[in-house]
């Protein structure tokens, strides 16, 4: 096996969703609160936009880059609701915002490289920089300021080995919304540093009690040649396994990951790219129809996990994700078998109450455990209602 494969652990995510899964197959009553999908379904439009491609023939390779017609639709995108411009060419489709994140992290950093990645992170994140062969640095988010990113940790962690950050605003898994001033701190620095920016924006309109969801692209705009925004389809329009998602950067790094996937997956399925247009045009009822639905979701949950003794969490602003700190219950048991970090609670909660949430450990939180409320509020009622009884049957 190449060294690098033999260094990255599966997902966490994955196999805790695959467990359920087979669970639920068997016939058991288990309640997901671990799956990073939203609930709801695909608009018809965007569905309609498919099949009607399917039926017209429009079912043969395009660009490896995709479809001229979608690159153009996503470049007006950007700087009709980003403020940031960038010609077609400089915008190029892949098979998911993963994947995109992955070509450019492979295409620009190489062994020697360091890849500062703010922490909690999103746990594939590392695991890319790795198959880079460039060396992952964890910047600290903190609870006590949020779980936001600031200036300082990021120039305390820099070094002159420093390639690449990679800020994903808002976060998985923290739900945290990146503050404008610190951003723009950050992004001077960068300038300053000659750090490449990765911008991964795709929860960028899930963002609630008012806040707002800021580019640091848009906020220091020097920045753009030195960096490239992410984003997709699969959470604003529930498109999470039509496999779009896209990314704008200078020239020369479009072109880089354009001979990447051209050798590696080449075009993003034709159809899906004629459904993504699709969803370009729709009006903002449906995702703003589903925004509120997780506003109402997210403010239950706090509410509720503020009730359960022995565990607490930090409001999230953003995304669909809860990090709940239970650390205080380590070295209790149950069963005979001893809680002592995050995964033995998350294999514990599961065995004992059929709940699936995500150890902490996965995204550099050990002292936490995620749960994702991209479900409905009866299944998040009784995922919670399990998991305070877990709680209290700790000792």
């Amino acid at each position: 096996m190449n060294r690098r494969i033999k260094a990255i652990p599966p997902s966490l995510t994955l196999a805790i969703n695959a467990r359920a899964a087979a669970m639920k197959e068997k016939g058991e009553d288990v309640v997901s609160l671990s799956a990073g999908e939203p609930d709801f379904d695909t608009p018809q439009p965007v569905k309609d936009a498919a099949i009607k491609a399917i039926r017209e023939g429009q079912t043969k390779y395009t660009a490896s880059v995709g479809m001229p017609s979608l690159r153009r639709a996503i470049a007006e995108k950007l700087l009709e609701e980003n403020g940031l411009r960038y010609d077609h060419t400089q915008v190029f489709v892949s098979v998911g915002a993963k994947q995109c994140l992955f070509d450019i992290i492979f295409c620009l950093c190489d062994e020697g490289d360091e890849v500062l990645v703010p922490s909690p992170c999103w746990l594939s994140t590392p695991e890319m920089v790795k198959l880079s062969g460039a060396t992952p640095v964890l910047v600290p988010c903190t609870e006590e300021k949020h779980w936001q990113l600031t200036a300082d940790a990021v120039k305390k962690a820099w070094t002159p080995r420093t390639r690449m950050i990679v800020i994903n605003s808002p976060n998985n898994p923290t739900g945290a919304v990146y503050d404008e001033k610190e951003l723009t701190a950050i992004g001077k620095f960068c300038v300053e540093k000659k750090i490449f920016v990765i911008s991964d924006e795709i929860y960028e309109r899930m963002v609630y009690d008012g806040r707002k969801h800021h580019s640091i692209l848009a906020l220091v705009p020097e920045l753009r040649e030195q960096a490239a925004v992410v984003g997709g389809f699969s959470k604003t329009w529930s498109m999470t396994g039509w496999r779009v998602g896209y990314a704008a950067a200078p020239k020369d790094v479009v072109d880089a990951c354009d001979r990447l996937q051209g050798h590696v997956t080449a075009n993003t399925a034709t159809p899906s790219q004629h459904a993504a247009l699709a969803a370009l045009v729709l009006d903002d009822s449906s995702t703003d129809h589903m925004i509120g639905e997780f506003d109402k979701r997210r403010r239950f949950c706090v509410d509720r996990i503020r009730k359960i003794p022995g565990v607490s969490c930090v409001e999230p602003h953003g995304a669909f994700y809860i990090l709940i700190r239970v650390n205080g219950l380590y070295g209790k048991g149950v069963a005979g078998k001893k809680v002592t970090d995050s995964l033995s609670f998350c294999e514990a909660l599961i065995d004992r109450e059929k709940v699936a949430a995500v150890p902490g450990v996965a995204f550099g939180a050990p002292d936490h455990i995620r749960i994702s409320y991209a479900t409905g509020l009866a299944m998040l009622e009784k995922g919670l209602d399990r998991l305070e009884k877990f709680v209290r049957g700790l000792a």
